[in-house]
C-alpha cells in the first residue's frame, strides 16, 4: 500500500480509526494483535480499525516516518491524533478505543516510574560490564537501553524525530 492509497482508505471511514503497522516476525505485534482484534469487535461501528504489514507497505512506513513496530496510529476525519510505538497492556487499548468511541481525545501511554527506573538501572549495569570488560557493543547497548527510559523526555529527540516528520512530508 502507498500513501496515497492509505489516504484514499482513511477517507472512507467516518469514524475513528486505529492503524496497526505490524510484521509478522514482530514479537510485540503478535502479542497485541488478539487484544486489538477483540477490541475492534467491541468497538466495532464506533472505531474502525485497519492493519497494515509493514513488510508489505516499507514505503508507506517511510512516508509516515515510522521506525519502528509496532506502531499504532489514530486519525480521525484523515488527520492523525495520536501515535504509539510500542505494547501496551489491554487496559491501555481499551482505553484508547473508549476514548475514541466517547469522542475524546486518546492519549499515549505514559511509561510508569518503576519502568522507567528499571530501564535505567538495567541500562547502567549492562554500560558498566561492557567497561568493566572491555565489550564496547555492550555498552553501546547498554546505553540504548537507558536512553529507553529518557527518551520521551529528551529535547534532542523531539526535535529529530520532528524534523524526521517534517522531511518525511516534504518527500510526499
Amino acid at each position: 500500500m502507498d500513501i496515497q492509497q492509505f489516504e484514499a482508505e482513511l477517507k472512507t471511514h467516518a469514524n475513528p480509526v486505529v492503524v496497526d503497522f505490524w510484521a509478522a516476525w514482530c514479537g510485540p505485534c503478535k502479542m497485541i494483535s488478539p487484544i486489538l482484534h477483540k477490541l475492534a469487535k467491541e468497538y466495532a461501528g464506533r472505531v474502525d480499525f485497519l492493519e497494515v504489514d509493514a513488510d508489505q507497505s516499507q514505503d508507506l512506513l517511510r512516508s509516515l516516518g515510522i521506525m519502528a513496530i509496532p506502531t499504532l496510529i489514530v486519525y480521525r476525519d484523515g488527520k492523525q491524533v495520536m501515535r504509539q510505538t510500542g505494547a501496551r497492556s489491554e487496559a491501555g487499548y481499551r482505553e484508547m478505543f473508549a476514548q475514541l468511541a466517547s469522542g475524546e481525545a486518546p492519549q499515549p501511554a505514559v511509561m510508569s516510574t518503576f519502568d522507567r527506573v528499571f530501564r535505567l538501572l538495567a541500562g547502567g549495569v549492562v554500560v558498566w560490564l561492557g567497561f568493566h570488560y572491555g565489550l564496547w557493543p555492550l555498552t553501546a547497548l547498554g546505553a540504548v537501553v537507558m536512553f529507553t527510559g529518557v527518551y520521551d523526555r529528551c529535547p534532542i529527540w523531539r526535535a529529530l524525530t520532528g524534523w524526521w516528520k517534517e522531511r518525511g512530508a516534504q518527500s510526499s
